[in-house]
Formats: structure tokens, sequence, C-alpha cells
């Protein structure tokens, strides 16, 4: 999808202030031109671009329309919150997980075993990863909800290549400790990835289902460490 446009940002909020990302909300041009201060012109070209983005959904309800944030919509006005709440609390030093083991898609250890990432993942944390990510699902809203702070620091940037004519992409990675024994690891927050942000990928040179017992339902925790 097309990055949004800042203007756009304050009607989606509205939207938000309106419940629209609950269920779809009967809402003329006149009425959002009001909320927002703008004129009628402006409000509908707004909602126009957003439903052209895949931001919003619009159906007829009587005489006006009915209006409904999409699932990429509302993730456009979390990052949003998330990014405003860094900025106005700093940043902490560190960010405590908990999550539940899940088994992954199987992709990890391909991935993680290619030299272009291999070759970076050693000069940025100073170790080479398992082939294999740890996948953990994160137990509240709350944690998810740190997930998408985390993205909002810079990390260690872990830069995309080409290979075979293919192109892999990017990634940040942020020093991690887990368990009990604090065993040393990363997790990656991925440029493009199947997970949303209730699911944390993690690396570490140790293989942790073996080195922590775990297996899949088990919890776990984990120490991040903002750079």
């Amino acid at each position: 999808m097309e990055k949004i446009k800042p203007v756009l940002i304050p009607t989606l909020v509205e939207l938000v202030k309106l419940r629209a990302h609950v269920a779809f909300v009967p809402l003329s041009t006149e009425e959002l031109a009001d909320k927002l201060g703008q004129s009628q012109q402006a409000a509908s070209q707004h909602l126009q671009q957003l439903e052209k983005l895949g931001y919003v959904e619009r159906r007829r309800s009587g005489a006006r329309f009915a209006v409904k944030l999409t699932g990429e919509g509302q993730d456009i006005v979390r990052a949003y919150y998330s990014g405003l709440k860094v900025a106005l609390d700093g940043k902490p030093k560190e960010m405590r997980f908990v999550g539940k083991v899940f088994p992954g898609l199987g992709e990890g250890a391909y991935y993680i075993g290619l030299e272009g990432y291999k070759t970076q993942f050693a000069k940025a944390l100073g170790f080479d990863p398992y082939p294999g990510t740890l996948n953990v699902k994160l137990e509240s809203p709350a944690q998810t909800e740190q997930k998408r702070q985390l993205r909002e620091f810079e990390g260690l940037r872990i830069e995309g290549f080409q290979r075979d004519g293919r192109t892999y992409g990017g990634a940040r990675c942020y020093r991690a400790t887990v368990g009990k024994a604090a065993l040393p690891a990363a997790v990656l927050v991925i440029d493009r990835t199947h997970y949303d942000d209730s699911v944390l990928e993690i690396i570490s040179p140790h293989f942790l289902r073996g080195a922590l017992g775990l297996k899949d339902s088990d919890q776990v925790e984990l120490t991040v460490e903002i750079c």
C-alpha cells in the first residue's frame, strides 16, 4: 500500500473517536468537516483518498454514507499513537516481554542461514545466530502495544540484499536476553513479515528451545535492550 500522507492522519484519528474502528458509523462529509475544522470539500477528499488507500470502507446508509476503518487503517492509527507515546514518555532503557512459544512457518532457518544476513548479524550482534527463530505470541494488548513502541526505536539495522535475481528485505534487531538463564538473543523487527505486532521473532547463538527446555505453549520471558 502507498504511504499515507500526514494530512490524512487527523481524519483517521477522528474516525476512531467516533468508534468507526469498531463498526460502520453513519457520517456525512458536513459532520466530518465540522469535527475537523475543515471545508466539506477537504473532508470529502480525505475520505476518498483513505478509501482508495484501503484504510477505510464506505457504504450507503440511508441518505448518508457509513464509514469504518479497515485493519490497515487501524494499524496506521496505532502506529501514530505509539510514536506519540514514545515521544512524550521518552526512551526506556529496556522493555520486558512475556509470551507463549508457538511453531513458526518453518522459514526462519532458511533466511537466518543466508550469508547476506549471517554476516550482518555477526557484525551487529557479535554472534552467529542458530539457524532458526524462536516465535513468541505476546499475551496481552499491552504487550502488543509495547511491540509497536519498539518499532519507534532505531535498533541495529540489517540491510536487504539481492541474490540470484531475488530481493531479500531488511530488518532491525534489538539485543535481548531470554529466560531466567538470561541467554543472549535479539528480537527482529522485519520490514516485511507474515506476523503482526502480537508476535516476537527471536534469534540467538543458542537453540533456545533446547537450551531452555521450551515446548509449544510454554511461557517465556525476555528483556529487550533499547539502543
